[in-house]
């Protein structure tokens, strides 16, 4: 940014005043000698010379400062144009984290009711198993109350041995819950029996697939 023609004459005629006011005084105080007409030409032009000068140096001045003005303006404005920037990207990075978080949180929500309707079908199919061990178990040996089955993390079913089961009982009982054929072998080889003697109170693993 520069200063107008105008504004740089204004200066320039400001100081225009304190070097034409100057005057060279004897030394000593002597009272000033007459000069011939040349020596009074050449002093004028030495001091036109001096004020032109001057006015130089003030324009020059002048100059500079309002290009050490301009400079600091620029780095300012690139100085913010660059925080502006920066703060464009954290937005623009806190949407895309604000909705990672809230994708995440609906699926969450989807594994939390999954995991309760697949307890809920678990608890149903354990009564339903050990309704249908009561029945078989029922003739010709009377079984006593047998308690669900508990369900695994694995592929298993923990089922406590109660008086009167036995391993057919179990795989039969088993094999209608599941929908699938579960055999006595597949218990024994489960629970690495080698026979086909229980005991009451002993846990056994039922395999589900």
């Amino acid at each position: 940014m520069r200063f107008s023609v105008i504004s740089l004459f204004a200066a320039a005629a400001l100081a225009a005043p304190f070097v034409s006011a100057q005057t060279v005084q004897p030394a000593g105080g002597a009272t000033p000698q007459p000069v011939s007409a040349s020596s009074g030409a050449a002093n004028a032009a030495a001091a036109r010379t001096a004020s032109t000068g001057t006015r130089r140096d003030i324009v020059s001045y002048v100059e500079e400062l309002a290009g050490n003005t301009a400079a600091q303006l620029r780095a300012v404005q690139d100085e913010n144009a660059e925080l502006e920037t920066r703060v464009i990207a954290l937005e623009r990075r806190i949407a895309e984290l604000q909705e990672t978080n809230q994708k995440l949180l609906n699926e969450i929500a989807v594994v939390k009711r999954q995991s309760a309707a697949d307890a809920d079908a678990r608890e149903a199919q354990m009564k339903a198993i050990l309704s249908k061990i009561d029945k078989l178990a029922a003739t010709p040996v009377p079984v006593a109350t047998v308690p669900a089955p508990v369900s695994t993390a694995d592929d298993y079913d923990i089922y406590e041995v109660q008086k009167g089961a036995t391993l057919s009982v179990i795989a039969k009982a088993y094999s209608e819950a599941y929908g699938k054929t579960v055999t006595v072998q597949e218990i024994k080889k489960a629970n690495n029996l080698k026979s086909d003697l229980l005991q009451v109170g002993q846990k056994l693993k039922i395999p589900r697939k």
